[in-house]
């Protein structure tokens, strides 16, 4: 009995591992927008997505996207809150972070529209229940 359940576990385990993520209609390339039509500013698109990279890659280690991309702050909020977290992120370079926080400047203010967002992700930002 033992060995049969032990098979069924391992013969299910595969399936779980693939179960779809609970954002998955989230469109990354309309939240993250580098087309170069998109709200870039001075950066080209693939500077663009390198940026976007290095806010996936770095500033998602203590939380989430969701209140990045909700902020709407102007260019001295952003300088504010960048020179508040640039010690949490020590290993980028200054480039680096320049244009991460040029990347944000352009995209999360107060004249781009706020991202629209599936409500399991809306409620991260509020810290309310999906």
């Amino acid at each position: 009995m033992t060995r049969a359940l032990t098979m069924l576990a391992l013969a299910v385990l595969p399936c779980t591992a693939a179960a779809p993520a609970l954002a998955q209609d989230l469109d990354i390339d309309a939240v993250f927008n580098c087309s170069a039509d998109g709200p870039i500013g001075d950066q080209t698109p693939e500077q663009c997505l390198a940026a976007r990279d290095l806010l996936l890659n770095n500033c998602t280690s203590c939380h989430s996207f969701v209140p990045i991309v909700k902020a709407q702050k102007d260019d001295a909020a952003w300088t504010s809150l960048l020179a508040a977290h640039r010690e949490r992120v020590l290993h980028l370079s200054e480039d680096e972070f320049r244009i991460l926080g040029d990347f944000l400047r352009s995209h999360y203010n107060e004249t781009e529209p706020v991202p629209v967002l599936p409500p399991a992700l809306e409620a991260l930002s509020t810290n309310q229940p999906a």
